[in-house]
Formats: structure tokens, C-alpha cells, sequence
């Protein structure tokens, strides 16, 4: 336990407040994830249903698109395609964070137990919505849309962006664009045939230029406010694309990327005997303090422990609680049969002289 051993035994040693220690504890705010998190009903209903245990998979059907057809003259024996349906398998990520507090950690102790585990636990959350914010960009970025210039340049012709980059699969905005940035955004939706509401995940400067652009004031004659309208934005503290440091952002329609909150059926359920918790401890589910909307399983036990070897506080005879988290989501959007397409699309500031 030596990770506790600068506040046991120390006479005269205060407590740190919440917000006197927030620095050292401080995380990003999982904008991603909690973007993904409010979607899961509205893309795929009843999805954590399906599930029933980790090695079951779980696919999602969708109708295919009906191209049109080039007839122009009636027959007599008319003979039509049948529909098609395809599916995607969903992936699962699973990020776990343990901790263990020895029983008699209080006794010396300026932090009594329950100050540790509450913080232990904290952490313990703050590091898993951390990770999964990550896991949601990373899937963002693997699963944008990744068609060859020869392809997009026709379908964005309508809206006058030549932009994209088939190399980084984002269409560059140019600087004397970027004042527009959003419209542009807009304008390449619409060009795909997107015309619902957009969720946008933006880095801090794009983010910020959308702040600026937001607040020019109605009574400015370089008001930009209009173009907001319709506009979901999740400002992330991470970098989208390491290839354009004026900033990007990932685009799609309002809904088409969510995450899929899963817990084992076990850990829903509770153990199905009473008697059985005792010295195996007990599985169960637990809400996010944070008030993101996870759901993460939870297993806690206790063991007999030598914990002697911490000098300050340790004992031959002690009590470990052992205490696990896992926050399981499964990411997902959208899909289409086109190979490398996708309803995600990634914009991205070039600079420039205006």
C-alpha cells in the first residue's frame, strides 16, 4: 500500500479540498462518449438486450439502397431486382479499472477509509470514461468516410468544395473559407443527400472558432450566428488529425453514431442465490457518478491479506476489498454497402492567406 504512504502516521497533516486537489485529479470531459451514449436508443433499439453474454455476437441488419433504374418504355413481361439486406457486426470495447483498500488502512490514517474509497472510486470512473472517450474518437476516425477523390469530387461538384484529400480522407476547407467553416460542413452534407440535423465532434480550435463565430452578435454586420442553426457541437480537449494542426472536426447526421452501453446479464441479474455472496463477494451493475449515462459493471470481494511490507500503516492480519469496474460499449453507426463509406465525414482548416 505504499501509493497511501505519505499521508499515514503524519502529525499535523491536513486534507486537501475537492477543489484544491482537482488539479492533480483533473480529466478530459468525455464529450465523445457521452455524444455516443445519448444516440444508443434512438440508432438501436433494445440493443443491450441482445447481448446475453460476452461470446455472443451481435449483428445488425439494415435494408440496402434500391438504385434507380434507366427504363424509359413499358414492357410487357416486366421484370424487377429484389431488395437486399446486409449487416454489420458490432465490436465491443471493454476497459476495466480495480482498485483494493486494506480494511485497517483508516486506523493510521489522516484519510479515514472512507475518504480513500471514495476517492479510489472516483478515479476508478474518471479513468474509465477517460478510455472510452478515446476508444469513441479512435472509432471516429477508423470508420470515417474513405473514398477516392475520383468518386467525392462529383458528389460534392453541387457544392463547390474540390477539397478533398484522398490520402487524410478529409475535405479541406480553405482559409479564405473559414469564417464559413460550419456552412461548408453543411453544404457538404447536403451535397450527399444528408439534410437532417448534424452532430459535430470538434478539437479545441475548431471549437473555438465556432465560439467566436457563434457570438458575433445579431447587431454585427459580420454576424455568423445563422449558420449554427441545426448544429450539435462536442467540443473534444483531444487531437481529431494529427495531419492539420488549424483544426478539424467529424461530422454526421444527428443520431448515426452511438454507444451501445452493455453489462453482463449476471451482473444485471444479481447472483441468482443470496447465501452465495460471503466470502466470494457479489457481481452487480452501477450508474456513472458523473452523470454521463454509463452503466458499468461492477464485481467486489474480500480477501485475507499480509500487508505488513507498508510499515507506516500495514498489518500480518488485515482485510483487502477488492473492487472492480468495467464499462462495456459497443460503438457503432450507420452503415452503408458502398465499400469505404460512411455517414462520418472529417473537415479539416488548411492555412493560407486570405
Amino acid at each position: 500500500m505504499a501509493n497511501l504512504a505519505a499521508s499515514i502516521l503524519n502529525i499535523g497533516q491536513a486534507k486537501a479540498t475537492a477543489k484544491f486537489q482537482a488539479p492533480e485529479q483533473r480529466r478530459k470531459i468525455p464529450t465523445v462518449m457521452g455524444l455516443a451514449l445519448q444516440n444508443q436508443d434512438f440508432s438501436i433499439p433494445d440493443a443491450a438486450t441482445l447481448r446475453t453474454s460476452p461470446l455472443r455476437p451481435v449483428q445488425i441488419y439494415y435494408k440496402k439502397d434500391i438504385a434507380a433504374g434507366a427504363g424509359t418504355t413499358k414492357a410487357y413481361n416486366h421484370t424487377g431486382t429484389f431488395g437486399d439486406s446486409g449487416y454489420v457486426t458490432v465490436t465491443y470495447v471493454s476497459h476495466v479499472q480495480p482498485f483494493g483498500i486494506p480494511l485497517k488502512i483508516g486506523a493510521n490514517n489522516v484519510y479515514t477509509y472512507q475518504d480513500v474509497y471514495n476517492n479510489e472510486y472516483e478515479m476508478a470512473w474518471k479513468n474509465l470514461e477517460d478510455r472510452h472517450d478515446n476508444s469513441g474518437l479512435a472509432f471516429l476516425y477508423a470508420n470515417r468516410m474513405q473514398l477516392a477523390k475520383a468518386t467525392m469530387d462529383p458528389l460534392l461538384q453541387s457544392a463547390g468544395l474540390t477539397g478533398w484529400n484522398e490520402t487524410t480522407y478529409a475535405l479541406e476547407i480553405p482559409d479564405n473559407q473559414k469564417t464559413l467553416f460550419l456552412q461548408k460542413v453543411k453544404d457538404a452534407m447536403f451535397a450527399r443527400n444528408y439534410r437532417t440535423e448534424l452532430d459535430i465532434v470538434a478539437d479545441i480550435q475548431m471549437g473555438s472558432n465556432f465560439m467566436n463565430y457563434m457570438n458575433q452578435g445579431a447587431g454585427n454586420q459580420n454576424n455568423l450566428g445563422w449558420q449554427f442553426e441545426g448544429v450539435n457541437i462536442a467540443r473534444s480537449a483531444a487531437v481529431l488529425d494529427t495531419n492539420y494542426t488549424n483544426g478539424s472536426v467529424f461530422a454526421m447526421p444527428k443520431g448515426l453514431f452511438a454507444g451501445l452501453n452493455w453489462n453482463e446479464m449476471l451482473n444485471r441479474t444479481g447472483l441468482p442465490n443470496p447465501d452465495m455472496g460471503g466470502s466470494i463477494g457479489m457481481v452487480g451493475t452501477v450508474a456513472s457518478p458523473t452523470g454521463s449515462g454509463a452503466v458499468a459493471d461492477v464485481s467486489i470481494y474480500t480477501q485475507r491479506s499480509d500487508t505488513s511490507a507498508n510499515t507506516t500503516g500495514g498489518s500480518t492480519q488485515d482485510f483487502v476489498l477488492q473492487t472492480e469496474l468495467t464499462l462495456t460499449i459497443g460503438y457503432v453507426t450507420a452503415p452503408l454497402s458502398l465499400a469505404s463509406d460512411s455517414p462520418i465525414m472529417e473537415l479539416s482548416q488548411m492555412m493560407g492567406v486570405s
